[in-house]
């Protein structure tokens, strides 16, 4: 039987995502210092949170230690958390801020994208199935290859669906500019499609293209 909290009603699927009502009693939880809501929340954003900073830095030896890292700013901060935006965004933001931290500290050089089939594929993230792997596998590497704020304001908005003004608040950037940098990021990955049809016929079918 899957945890049961005051106030929420008994989950009929303990393995689905928790409702917002739920994700609500688990953070008022968590604040009080319940550690059995810290857990809870934990696992209902980890696989997210796992996926998000591996596409921010690419096949990099240190994502476990990031992933933890945002999870401990994250609990630590829990009495600043208004609930003005949904839980996962506000842990998105912390992750963002976290990682762009990680990548301007390590400042490692950016590979150029005609050498982006070179690099190591890394460990994918946890929600990919086995058919899956291999296609997106090429696309970290391609992601890893573009410049760092590029790479931000494309996987934020392209693949985790944030909008501009979301992702502008993420960055600290100005609408403009992040539209700026997500545009850009698409072209370098058309000019590295030309390398690997199915990155090309990815882009192709709309899930590269930018949208406001």
């Amino acid at each position: 039987m899957g945890p049961h909290y005051e106030g929420v009603t008994p989950r009929s699927d303990p393995t689905a995502p928790p409702t917002a009502s739920e994700v609500d009693a688990m953070v008022a939880l968590a604040r009080a210092g319940d550690p059995a809501a810290f857990r809870q929340l934990f696992r209902a954003n980890v696989g997210r949170i796992h996926r998000l900073v591996y596409r921010l830095v690419g096949p990099a030896h240190d994502v476990e230690d990031l992933v933890q890292t945002v999870f401990v700013e994250g609990f630590r901060s829990l009495p600043a958390f208004r609930g003005e935006s949904l839980f996962s965004t506000w842990l998105g933001r912390i992750a963002v801020r976290v990682t762009m931290h990680s990548v301007r500290r390590r400042r490692a050089p950016t590979l150029p994208l005609d050498a982006a089939g070179e690099l190591p594929s890394g460990a994918p993230p946890p929600d990919q199935t086995v058919h899956e792997r291999d296609g997106l596998a090429r696309m970290d590497r391609m992601l890893a290859a573009l410049k760092p704020k590029r790479r931000t304001a494309f996987v934020l908005h392209v693949l985790e669906g944030h909008s501009m003004e979301e992702i502008s608040a993420m960055v600290g950037a100005s609408v403009a500019a992040v539209k700026v940098r997500v545009h850009d990021a698409r072209r370098d990955l058309e000019r590295g499609a030309r390398r690997d049809p199915w990155f090309s016929e990815w882009l192709g079918g709309g899930r590269g293209e930018q949208r406001t």
